[in-house]
């Protein structure tokens, strides 16, 4: 217990923890006030094209927008059948529709926010509490969050090494392999509180400057060939969720290249070169990668577009009505492989920790020796 209050108090006293912590707040609240300008610029641009965008943008659920939405699911249907016209007489479709049919999810998704008497919001530049945590999480949940952790935690072994100050723990009663997994699992908890902070942060932030929306707001969820609706909630959780497991495997190979490397910021970006090149690789359109995608840790870096994808075209080249971006990109269907899926990535990230752990540990006490001077 003493070994544990010392190490977080090493962590929490410092002003770089501070100011980091204090940075990254104020991110948070930059990219709410981008989402609001965002959302109004796209809102002017959907008036320009969308006769019924005054009933799509009204806060509330009432029978003006039931119909005006019942209204575009009948526009939506002309044009998936115009699609599917062009499709029998072989002309191209590029560019107009993905797979499923972009037309096709969105007046599922319509009919879903009719079922529910809920007012569409963009998945894109939402400001409303439940919708800007979603957005929030698919931003934390990737490098960014990776690369924000790592700078406020990534120096937990490391800068013992460099400062010389192992010896303090040697004249404790302290085995080294019990240092060693308590300065990881330290590491890792952290990581994971503090990234919990940040939703509710955003959370908090949003309810007071934009308001409240649903938790149970439909999220399209893809796998290789269907979709699917789950509750924005669900879909911030899952993402959470698998993104600890992501934090488990990325600071257990950190720690396992920190003990050879032996210096902060060389330890930090090997680490992040071997992430991002894992994870390059693992996107290549080879055959082989896609079979073995879901036993491949490093697929699951980016723990939000294992459900959703989005596209990130300007307005004006989707002329769709409403503002929602679904698109293609989900892994499941970008990899051509319906294995890759939440619970595949936390068996796989889990397998992989432990393979890291292993050998780092043991590297650890074989070395410990060697740093003590």
């Amino acid at each position: 217990m003493n070994l544990i209050y010392f190490e977080l108090k090493k962590v929490w006293q410092t002003r770089k923890t501070h100011l980091f912590l204090l940075l990254s707040l104020s991110l948070i609240i930059v990219l709410f006030f981008f989402n609001g300008f965002m959302a109004h610029k796209e809102q002017q641009e959907i008036a320009e094209v969308n006769p019924t965008a005054e009933a799509l943008n009204q806060k509330s659920f009432n029978d003006k927008l039931k119909h005006s939405l019942e209204e575009m699911n009948q526009e939506i249907l002309m044009q998936e059948e115009t699609f599917q016209i062009m499709a029998n007489e072989g002309k191209s479709l590029d560019g107009k529709l993905t797979l499923p049919t972009y037309p096709l999810y969105r007046m599922n998704l319509n009919d879903e926010l009719v079922k529910k008497k809920l007012p569409p919001q963009s998945m894109r530049y939402g400001t409303k509490n439940s919708i800007f945590t979603a957005i929030l999480v698919s931003y934390l949940a990737s490098g960014l969050g990776l690369i924000i952790l790592f700078l406020l935690f990534g120096d937990s072994l490391t800068k013992e090494m460099e400062d010389n100050s192992l010896y303090f723990y040697l004249a404790q009663p302290i085995q080294r392999g019990r240092l060693f997994l308590t300065k990881y699992i330290l590491t890792w908890a952290q990581s994971v509180v503090v990234i919990g902070l940040f939703l509710v942060f955003g959370f908090i932030f949003a309810s007071v400057f934009s308001g409240g929306s649903s938790f149970f707001y439909p999220v399209i969820a893809f796998s290789n060939m269907t979709m699917d609706f789950i509750p924005i909630i669900q879909y911030i959780g899952q993402v959470y969720l698998l993104f600890t497991f992501v934090l488990a495997f990325c600071f257990s190979l950190h720690f396992l290249v920190s003990i050879f490397l032996k210096k902060t910021s060389l330890s930090l970006i090997i680490t992040m070169v071997l992430l991002f090149e894992g994870y390059s690789i693992s996107m290549l359109n080879s055959e082989f990668t896609r079979k073995i995608a879901p036993f491949n840790p490093f697929i699951y870096l980016n723990s939000s577009k294992i459900f959703v994808g989005y596209d990130f075209h300007p307005f004006a080249t989707r002329l769709v009505e409403n503002q929602e971006y679904y698109a293609n990109w989900c892994l499941p269907r970008t990899i051509h492989n319906a294995q890759i899926s939440n619970v595949n990535g936390m068996i796989t990230l889990s397998i992989g920790t432990a393979i890291l752990l292993l050998i780092g540990y043991f590297c650890f006490k074989k070395n410990f020796h060697l740093w003590k001077e």
